[in-house]
């Protein structure tokens, strides 16, 4: 049952609107993006001046048309970083939302942060790799039943749609400008080995929040060991005289499909050894700061409810606010370090766990991280 669209979003719309002039650009230019909505979903359009509607109205439609999605509950429209993609989100949001024929249960607009052409090192170093997560936050939450509109937005999102479509098995749809309906995508001649991002996690994790980290002595040895099919993922690069390596958004692709694979494939076959004793946990006596996070929010009683973890102790803290952001979790070779954020500062800590092999440790970096954002 598809039930869920992900479409991605381009500047059609605007670009008709532009050339059609007349009322329908003077509503766009004064913002009054409800009222231009509602001249769109005019039937004499259809009738009249059915390109008018720009790619993604059209691509959206024709798949409700051509019975590729069975029930519309779900759309979430990937635009731009941009003033035109916000825009163009409101419209397409209240179109789909007041549709007769073609409305949606749920529309819900998503900024592709750094996704901007205007600038160009933003947009290959986030804004590619932000698109893929993006997308892969939307197939987590809703799996098997989504199913991915690829005709609107810059070409480079057409390839990397398709690429993590077929890295997680979701059918991809595109509308090519002269025919009549939108066509299912053929699927790339890639693969993506799972084995390869388990056997290689110590070193891939330290890219799954930040995207780059320094190039130094350390991280320079261990890139040495990766396998050479991982090469091309990762992009290395000098700024500010200082040599920077960078998962690039194939890299995300390949990281992204691998966590679904474990998710739908490896996770429920996985189970962690409780402790065989009590837990450890070990403070810092001369960080007063992170003594007081650690008795204000009793995090060392809350860890022992995590039967699998054996050890916890102190790498550091920071007064940084929390300004919203999420804890972070990652492994650093056969530990994990957890960033907890706090409205009190920040916590780095060092965490040691039962598992036996590398698929145990993803799972138990997996719940800790659920834990630690839910608890704190």
């Amino acid at each position: 049952m598809k039930d869920t669209l992900i479409s991605t979003v381009g500047a059609s719309l605007e670009n008709n609107i532009n050339k059609k002039q007349g009322e329908y650009k003077s509503l766009y230019d004064s913002n009054r993006l409800e009222d231009l909505a509602m001249m769109l979903l005019n039937p004499k359009i259809i009738q009249e001046d059915e390109r008018l509607l720009g790619a993604e109205i059209n691509s959206i439609e024709s798949i409700i048309k051509e019975g590729y999605i069975d029930e519309m509950k779900n759309l979430y429209l990937l635009v731009s970083d941009t003033e035109t993609g916000r825009k163009i989100g409101k419209i397409l949001k209240y179109y789909f939302e007041n549709s007769k024929n073609n409305s949606f249960e749920r529309v819900t607009v998503k900024v592709t942060e750094k996704l901007d052409d205007q600038r160009k090192e933003e947009f290959t170093r986030y804004g590619l790799r932000n698109l893929v997560r993006n997308m892969a936050e939307i197939l987590k939450k809703h799996g098997f039943s989504t199913i991915i509109n690829a005709t609107g937005g810059y070409k480079a999102q057409i390839a990397f749609a398709l690429a993590l479509g077929q890295g997680m098995n979701i059918p991809v749809y595109y509308l090519f400008e002269r025919f009549p309906a939108v066509i299912k995508l053929p699927p790339l001649p890639l693969s993506l080995d799972y084995l390869l991002y388990i056997d290689y996690i110590y070193f891939i994790d330290q890219f799954d929040e930040e995207g780059f980290i320094e190039f130094n002595e350390d991280v320079k040895n261990q890139y040495k060991t990766i396998d050479e099919k991982l090469i091309p993922l990762f992009d290395i690069q000098s700024i500010d005289r200082k040599k920077y390596i960078e998962l690039n958004p194939m890299g995300q692709v390949f990281v992204e499909s691998a966590k679904h694979y474990f998710n739908i494939s490896k996770k429920e076959q996985i189970s962690l050894l409780p402790r065989s004793k009590e837990l450890i946990f070990q403070g810092s006596k001369v960080e007063a700061h992170s003594q007081e996070i650690i008795a204000k929010y009793n995090i060392n009683k809350k860890f022992e409810q995590l039967p699998f973890v054996e050890k916890v102790y102190v790498k550091g803290s920071s007064t940084a606010e929390r300004s919203g952001k999420k804890s972070k979790v990652k492994i650093l070779g056969n530990e994990i370090k957890a960033s907890i954020c706090t409205n009190d500062g920040i916590l780095d800590l060092g965490i040691q766990v039962t598992a036996r092999n590398n698929e145990e440790m993803i799972l138990a970096k997996e719940i800790i991280y659920d834990f630690v954002n839910s608890s704190f």
